[in-house]
């Protein structure tokens, strides 16, 4: 736990948000979530797992192409912290 000077200490808690579902719910459940993301957003994450690529190369290449070659975990991991996108 942290405590910083004046405020109450927090418990950070990372909770595993496919703990309980089948390989295909978890597919759906990341699909939906690629789906609802704004276009900018699928563009920076893209910038970030394929850092050799520009936004053209992206666009080229397809979003939802590229998006289908990033591995399931990465994907998982992508949606948990999808908060910072």
């Amino acid at each position: 736990m942290k405590k910083i000077k004046g405020r109450k200490e927090v418990k950070i808690v990372i909770l595993d948000s496919f703990r309980n579902l089948t390989d295909q719910e978890i597919k759906k459940k990341i699909s939906d979530f690629w789906e609802d993301l704004e276009y900018l957003k699928k563009i920076k994450i893209l910038l970030l797992d394929y850092p050799e690529l520009n936004i053209t190369k992206i666009e080229s290449q397809g979003v939802k192409n590229l998006w289908k070659k990033i591995s399931l975990e990465r994907q998982k991991d992508i949606y948990n912290g999808a908060w910072k996108y």
